[in-house]
């Protein structure tokens, strides 16, 4: 059998894979035993030292990429798998010419454009003339006042936005990424206020990222008018991107949902909810900034990367 392979660079996808698995000291190590032997995955755990489900979390990256393969041992009961090596040379001519022009989709979010809400109180909008109406009120939320908000404040439920996909729709897709300041949400503030905020894409969950408090200890960077020393004033910038290999949040990955799961391109519109699941370990709010408010002068950005032929 042959375990050799030829890419040239317009194999995007594959050299993603590649990329992806090789990123690792720890899958690294696993090629080079591969290299010599045929392992079980319980046997190549122990080897490692690794717990099987961590193993099996790297054998993915390996197997997508080709480097592997995963056999079930015919001489066991049960679900035993062998791992095997799979591709044991591979030549990339990096001489290729670009067969395909990319483009990118940027969109700006402001946070009081969303869509649909289903919001608990404590809540409120402030704009820069300070609290829009009253606090604790999720009736606010519906006034038109509500697209000019530079803060969001909810403790329990979600707000969604929708993003216009005419430009990428049936087009190849290689990222989603958005990017927006946030942190937990408690009365006052509390630098150590976790809270679980999570994220969908079409509604499907992508990532829980885990906010480690409510920030007022100083003035943001762009200080809220009107807005009492005592309260929320920042928080921080996230980026979440999602590819063919999974979703990560500043480049850490944190899930294994992958783009073909989200059909962007199949769609009209794009839907991002921003909420916190009722079934959290903490259900400790969440603060989004707009522009002119916090540390970084910015709504809600999405970029989408695809190809245009």
């Amino acid at each position: 059998m042959d375990t050799s392979a030829s890419y040239d660079l317009n194999d995007e996808l594959q050299l993603d894979r590649f990329a992806a698995a090789l990123n690792s000291t720890v899958r690294r190590k696993m090629l080079r035993l591969l290299g010599e032997n045929s392992y079980s995955v319980l046997s190549l755990a122990e080897t490692l030292n690794l717990s099987v489900s961590t193993t099996a979390f790297h054998l993915k990256f390996l197997k997508e990429a080709n480097l592997i393969k995963v056999l079930p041992n015919p001489n066991k009961r049960g679900n035993e798998k062998i791992v095997t090596q799979g591709l044991a040379n591979v030549q990339i001519d990096f001489r290729s010419p670009l067969q395909y022009k990319s483009a990118e989709f940027i969109y700006n979010i402001p946070i009081g454009s969303y869509t649909a809400f289903d919001i608990k109180p404590p809540c409120g909008l402030v704009n820069e003339h300070g609290m829009l109406y009253m606090h604790d009120n999720p009736n606010v939320f519906s006034t038109p006042e509500r697209f000019g908000a530079i803060l969001l404040s909810l403790s329990k439920g979600y707000v969604e936005y929708t993003i216009p996909a005419f430009e990428y729709k049936n087009k190849t897709i290689s990222s989603f990424t958005f990017s927006l300041e946030l942190c937990s949400e408690c009365p006052n503030y509390n630098n150590n206020w976790k809270s679980d905020i999570t994220f969908w894409i079409n509604g499907k969950e992508v990532c829980t990222y885990r906010s480690p408090g409510d920030y007022g200890d100083r003035r943001g960077r762009f200080p809220i008018p009107h807005w009492p020393a005592n309260s929320t004033q920042y928080g921080m910038l996230k980026k979440i991107r999602i590819d063919d290999m999974g979703t990560y949040i500043d480049e850490t990955l944190v899930s294994m949902v992958t783009l073909p799961e989200l059909e962007l391109n199949r769609y009209d519109l794009t839907t991002l909810r921003i909420g916190i699941k009722e079934n959290a370990r903490y259900i400790g709010g969440i603060n989004l900034f707009g522009k002119n408010s916090g540390d970084t002068e910015q709504d809600i950005i999405v970029q989408v990367s695809y190809r245009t032929q």
